[in-house]
């Protein structure tokens, strides 16, 4: 499938002349016998990392609100870390402003380039060798508070700090608190007015100092290894946002019980996987197998404010703020960004319990239209389009620091099987003009 770019003349194409201006650069233009046709919801055949320019013209306002959507997203993939997106034709600023929210959703950073030219860089890899990981508690319950507290202070990785962000109603918590904290780098704040549950977990984003965030809500517990494992595949592995693991449920009396849909492994091994199909596959079930905010890990930087994206809180996707589901507005801010680490092996625990807001009718019926509203947005940008959502994108875990390991299309395990092998059902999920989902939306 190719597009063609719409007001110009058909027998021009939307595409990418390689090396045009210096070696490792990239002009995406209208033009006669591109190198590379851009085709929606199909990756550029480039590598990751490999270009240290993309230039943008002005054909690219040709493109659908998903296209540009799409075309931005494999622009940051490409693009070496500190590359550039020039818009050296946009004098007036048009090109940037119609592209500067949806650039800033996909992680690029707003920059005035060599010459004057508007345009976008790319985050620079982090040198680090022992970094900070803030461990964050949002806490209000102090019934597993204690347990949940020495679970963090047990972990092997000994560069963390503690944040205990007290939004409780008595010092029960404090006290806890107080009883364990000599000898550990914790710091301690105590809510003069409750903040409840989702600004208390901004407060503790805002109050972490470290340069990895780990969220471990207050009934929840961690394996001792968990940031170890999980600080382990950001150092190793480029360009990615998210690592996460498969949990344990455990109940009141922090036994282990069975799994629950969302917690069923779904891989056998540990993997590298393409962001956007990770979130994909959740958003689109409905399914959370990415874990609760304790499950998984982040750097702050990811989340820090951008001009264009300044309505937008740490938890809300691209102006949706998904009420009552913290956790899924959280990874799908960040998998549009980059790519996840995903840990066969359980590292935190789960619990259930009948004290859980989850548990309130109101919260669930919450909880239920924000995904739902989650949903309508991923539509809107078109972002379901280059995976059907049974179906990740992933490479070995092991051998990714090596940027030549291929993708590869892998069924989720949990999910029923398809008789469709992975690649027939990708062309035919990109053949498919018009979605059953699409008739939810207007026409883009």
């Amino acid at each position: 499938m190719r597009t063609e770019a719409r007001g110009v003349s058909s027998a021009c194409e939307l595409g990418f002349l390689l090396q045009t201006r210096r070696a490792g650069t990239i002009d995406l233009a209208v033009r006669f016998g591109a190198d590379l046709l851009f085709t929606p919801a199909v990756d550029l055949e480039v590598e990751d990392r490999s270009i240290s320019r993309i230039w943008l013209g002005n054909a690219v306002l040709a493109l659908s609100q998903r296209d540009q959507v799409h075309l931005l997203g494999e622009c940051r993939r490409v693009l070496l870390p500190g590359g550039n997106i020039t818009l050296p034709e946009s004098t007036d600023g048009t090109v940037f402003d119609v592209l500067a929210r949806k650039a800033e959703l996909m992680g690029l950073i707003a920059v005035c380039n060599d010459g004057g030219a508007p345009g976008w860089r790319k985050q620079f890899d982090l040198d680090e060798s022992q970094p900070l990981v803030s461990i964050v508690i949002p806490s209000s319950n102090p019934k597993y508070f204690a347990e949940c507290l020495d679970s963090a202070i047990a972990q092997t990785y000994a560069h963390t700090e503690i944040i205990v962000s007290d939004d409780c109603e008595t010092n029960a918590i404090q006290k806890i608190f107080e009883a364990r904290q000599d000898g550990v780098n914790c710091r301690y704040v105590k809510n003069p007015v409750r903040l409840r549950a989702r600004k208390n977990f901004e407060q503790c984003l805002a109050l972490a100092s470290g340069t990895y965030v780990k969220f471990l809500n207050d009934d929840d517990l961690l394996e001792p290894t968990c940031i170890e494992t999980l600080l382990g595949a950001f150092l190793s592995v480029p360009d990615l946002v998210l690592a996460t693991s498969h949990r344990w449920r455990i109940d009141e009396s922090s036994r282990v019980i069975e799994d629950m849909p969302a917690t069923v492994p779904i891989t056998t091994e540990d993997v590298v996987v393409e962001g956007t199909s990770l979130a994909n596959a959740v958003i689109m079930h409905g399914l959370n197998f990415i874990g609760e905010p304790s499950t998984a890990m982040f750097r702050k930087r990811d989340f820090e404010p951008r001009p264009h994206l300044q309505d937008v809180s740490p938890f809300n996707f691209d102006g949706e703020e998904v009420r009552g589901a913290v956790d899924l507005a959280m990874w799908s801010r960040l998998l549009v960004q980059g790519n996840a680490a995903f840990f066969a092996n359980r590292l935190s625990r789960f619990r259930i319990h009948s004290e859980q807001a989850q548990a309130r009718t109101d919260v669930l019926e919450r909880s239920v239209q924000g995904i739902r509203n989650l949903q309508a947005k991923w539509i809107e940008l078109g972002l379901f389009r280059a995976m059907p959502p049974h179906l990740l994108r992933c490479k070995s875990l092991a051998r990714s620091a090596t940027l030549r390991e291929p993708w590869r299309a892998q069924p989720i395990l949990s999910f029923p099987s398809h008789a469709e092998p992975p690649e027939a059902a990708i062309k035919a999920w990109r053949a498919t003009r018009r979605h059953g989902f699409d008739t939810l939306l207007a026409p883009t």
